[in-house]
């Protein structure tokens, strides 16, 4: 069952734990968060030669700090970028946290889909502690990831290195915690689908599970193995990323917000974030 949190327990955590006030009704569009002001306060830092192999690091007032890796979703689809996670990676960083937050090649662009979107994560991931080492406390990462960036943050936790959609790492960075936004967690089911995210899918991986079962092993979520049990955030008024998914990682720990929908989480002017912000802080704790 997953576990449900009141509004006003949520309304409670945005004053007493962050100091921060839910001003914005749930749940919000897309277009909400996309519309809010963001200061360009971030580096970028390439990690490979195409256009979108980059990523975007945020840096607090105070170092070393703990660090999440931010992987942002769009459905895979490279219509929709790292730019509309900025929002979420700014309050991040002002709440202590240094923010790695990775652009990479994505269906629709040359060499997105399979397996090029998963190499570059894991490329991205592993150039992480070197383009933030005098920040960064490098024993409390956490990978995390919204709706389609939290599938790829989970099986980035538990990719298995020399597989077809995992190169062998350099450098391993090994999470302390790993954590989904409305995330696309049982790749099969959701391929079923008939909205426009889960038709995306059948593109990410060149078929449906039963024309490529391999691949879908490989690299969905509820098959996996994770360092420690994930946690998942899931809003009940979600119309992209059904709540069954948040139930579908054996041994994960899931927090259910009523009300919210699926863009809540990534707007920091929510409820949700104040729920964010506690499952990161309890995550990464010392």
């Amino acid at each position: 069952m997953l576990r449900p949190i009141s509004f006003a327990f949520l309304m409670a955590l945005c004053t007493a734990v962050t100091g921060l006030r839910a001003e914005t009704a749930m749940p919000v569009s897309f277009s909400e968060v996309t519309d809010l002001a963001v200061t360009e306060d971030y580096q970028t830092v390439r990690y490979g030669d195409a256009p979108s192999q980059f990523a975007e690091l945020w840096l607090p007032d105070h170092v070393p700090a703990p660090g999440i890796v931010l992987v942002h979703g769009g459905c895979w689809l490279s219509q929709y970028g790292v730019d509309h996670i900025r929002p979420l990676a700014s309050a991040l960083a002002q709440q202590g946290y240094v923010v790695w937050a990775p652009e990479y090649r994505r269906v629709g662009e040359p060499g997105g889909g399979w397996p090029g979107t998963f190499h570059d994560i894991a490329v991205a991931i592993e150039a992480f502690p070197e383009a933030a080492a005098a920040a960064l406390d490098a024993d409390r990462i956490a990978y995390a990831g919204h709706s389609a960036g939290g599938h790829l943050a989970l099986w980035a936790a538990a990719r298995q290195p020399g597989s077809d959609s995992s190169p062998a790492p350099s450098s391993v960075v090994a999470p302390k915690a790993v954590l989904g936004f409305a995330a696309i967690t049982d790749l099969e089911s959701y391929a079923r689908g008939d909205n426009s995210c889960q038709q995306v899918v059948v593109d990410l991986m060149e078929g449906l599970p039963e024309d490529q079962p391999a691949r879908y092993s490989d690299v969905s979520p509820a098959r996996l193995t994770y360092p420690a049990p994930p946690v998942l955030i899931q809003g009940e008024a979600d119309p992209i990323v059904p709540a069954a998914q948040a139930a579908a990682i054996v041994g994960a720990k899931r927090v259910s917000i009523p009300d919210a929908g699926h863009f809540d989480v990534i707007h920091p002017d929510t409820a949700a974030f104040a729920v964010l912000l506690n499952a990161i802080g309890e995550a990464l704790a010392p």
